[in-house]
């Protein structure tokens, strides 16, 4: 196996999908450069990150797991698919780490079948709102999370909803000062509201205060969100995101019997 190839990385739009054609070897001192190339590109969420594997080569057999590693991170937020196209090639190792991964992430042998799958895609409800840096906007978003929740008949999640995205959106209008793109996604249970701006520093736990209009702080998003985080972005902006998981009815009237057994 050649050594010392450099790590190329090439990035295409084709249907509204990110194409991403890696090339050169792939080893673990290259791998953390795609994994930073592959969170951006998800974070940028078009409709699906495609990697073309054709010009790759493995320094070692396990060494395409970089993707599954992402695919896990990403899973709870992004919601975007991320596959894989491996090509004619006849590589054995790029072949059998690609049926290995496929257990995880989608694998097709050819740039066509992996955008005709961005066609079936899982079932979810995804929504978007673009705001500009204004005091108004904070109020536009809660409205908006609030209308969306009722469509998709996750009413139980508007109280934290709309808290979470109150101070998201605050913080774009105090801090930022860039337009922001609010998305909703509504995807096994779980809700996700994600804010990208175009500042690249990432928010700081603050305390609540009572003198903001969002008046929560981070701490707050910590104590409502399942999770939430922060990612770079290409564009050299960021995205901070929260999820929030809808409680099955049965599970609710359980918590609720709970309690009242407990008074």
């Amino acid at each position: 196996m050649s050594r010392g190839i450099p790590l190329q990385i090439a990035l295409r739009t084709v249907g509204g999908a990110a194409v991403i054609s890696p090339s050169g070897v792939l080893e673990v001192a290259t791998a953390p450069r795609l994994r930073t190339f592959l969170f951006k590109t998800l974070a940028d969420q078009p409709d699906a990150v495609i990697v073309q594997l054709q010009d790759l080569v493995l320094a070692r057999s396990y060494t395409l797991s970089v993707f599954t590693a992402v695919a896990r991170q990403t899973a709870d937020w992004s919601g975007i698919p991320l596959i894989l196209v491996t090509g004619q090639r006849n590589d054995r190792a790029i072949q059998l780490q690609s049926a290995i991964v496929a257990r995880f992430i989608p694998v097709f042998a050819d740039l066509a079948s992996a955008l005709a799958s961005m066609h079936s895609p899982p079932a979810r409800q995804l929504t978007r709102l673009r705001l500009a840096p204004e005091p108004h906007s904070a109020r536009v978003a809660r409205r908006f999370v609030a209308a969306t929740c009722e469509l998709w008949r996750c009413e139980d999640l508007v109280e934290d909803a709309v808290a979470i995205v109150s101070e998201l959106i605050g913080n774009v209008v105090r801090h930022a000062r860039t337009d922001a793109d609010l998305r909703l996604e509504l995807r096994r249970r779980l809700l996700t509201v994600a804010v990208s701006d175009g500042d690249p520093v990432f928010p700081i736990r603050r305390p609540p205060s009572t003198t903001r209009e969002s008046g929560l702080g981070l701490g707050i998003v910590t104590h409502l969100a399942t999770a939430w985080g922060a990612s770079q972005t290409s564009t050299g902006g960021k995205v901070v995101w929260a999820t929030i998981r809808l409680t099955p009815p049965n599970a609710k009237v359980a918590i609720n019997n709970a309690w009242r057994n407990g008074q």
